[in-house]
């Protein structure tokens, strides 16, 4: 199925099932065509909206109108993933689906996986009896590492690979190597895993942050009224962000002994803050006391997003 205009980066021997039909999904949908050869036949997106079926239909592209559930993702996805021969692809474009149990039933049955973001099942953003550490975006992408951790190897899943997270990580490093080949450095360019590499080149080529601003260059035919809220993405994903607790993780511009800092609460990231550009990472330093207020212990001054604490709204 691939565009022979555009260059073709793999191919897929089985079939392709695409979870969600939302705006990143009809964002996709082209790349996956012009850059892979498939079967198109063999092609499948599943959405809970009826409203898409129309424009999956002109295109020839096999629509299942269910939603994927905690009880239904295996018994609906096992046979749309196996069908036939050949290795499948599961690509998760869609809200309120468990990322990490899609996972590990890829896993189980052989097959590829992508997503944008480590999604929790329904209920998650909302659930009034977790912790403000439970909620966040830390506390999911923590599960997926513990998941590779635990049970290394197996078949290819690439996880939280969007625009940001995802893509802006090449982009830092692209132009990380652009600045230290423009200033005339000498240096040997780190491979893609080695993470203190990619921290000493940076702190050779005098880095001292890294900001990355998003610009929505969306247009209306008609302009925004005054004193009116538009959101322009996912409105589920604009509510379920919405009511996540803020994170926000500072460090030392200075090299700090572990002992210096509070231990964190339970649910908080520990001391598997790596060390990075000849700094000790220390524990966590932005705890919240028990009325909810910030403490900053020390000469915290440095933010680095790269992990992240929170802290109760």
């Amino acid at each position: 199925m691939a565009d022979k205009q555009h260059p073709v980066h793999a191919k897929i021997t089985g079939p392709v099932v695409m979870i969600g039909f939302g705006s990143i999904g009809r964002g996709t949908l082209p790349l996956i065509e012009r850059h892979f050869d498939f079967d198109h036949s063999r092609l499948v997106v599943v959405d809970p909206d009826e409203g898409v079926r129309g424009l999956l239909d002109e295109k020839g592209i096999r629509f299942v109108n269910e939603a994927v559930t905690r009880k239904n993702y295996e018994e609906l996805l096992t046979p749309l993933l196996t069908e036939g021969e050949g290795q499948g692809f599961c690509v998760n474009l869609s809200v309120d689906t468990g990322s990490l149990d899609l996972i590990k039933l890829c896993r189980q049955l052989g097959v590829l996986y992508i997503d944008t973001v480590v999604e929790p099942w329904l209920g998650f953003y909302f659930d009034k009896n977790m912790s403000n550490a439970e909620r966040t975006n830390y506390a999911l992408r923590e599960t997926v590492r513990k998941e590779k951790k635990k049970n290394p190897g197996g078949t290819t899943a690439v996880s939280c690979c969007g625009a940001n997270p995802g893509m802006v990580s090449w982009f830092v490093k692209k132009a990380l190597v652009d600045i230290a080949r423009d200033t005339g450095m000498e240096f040997d360019e780190p491979s893609f895993d080695d993470r203190e590499g990619w921290a000493k080149l940076m702190k050779k080529a005098g880095v001292k942050g890294v900001h990355i601003a998003e610009r929505d260059t969306q247009r209306a035919k008609s302009p925004k009224p005054m004193n009116v809220f538009w959101n322009t993405w996912s409105v589920e994903g604009f509510l379920s962000e919405g009511m996540q607790p803020s994170e926000a993780r500072l460090g030392y511009p200075r090299k700090v002994d572990a002992e210096e800092c509070p231990s964190p609460q339970e649910g908080l990231p520990g001391g598997d803050l790596p060390r990075t550009a000849g700094r000790q990472h220390p524990r966590p330093v932005v705890v919240p006391d028990a009325g909810g207020a910030i403490r900053l212990p020390g000469d915290a001054q440095r933010v680095d997003l790269d992990r992240r604490l929170f802290h109760p709204l």
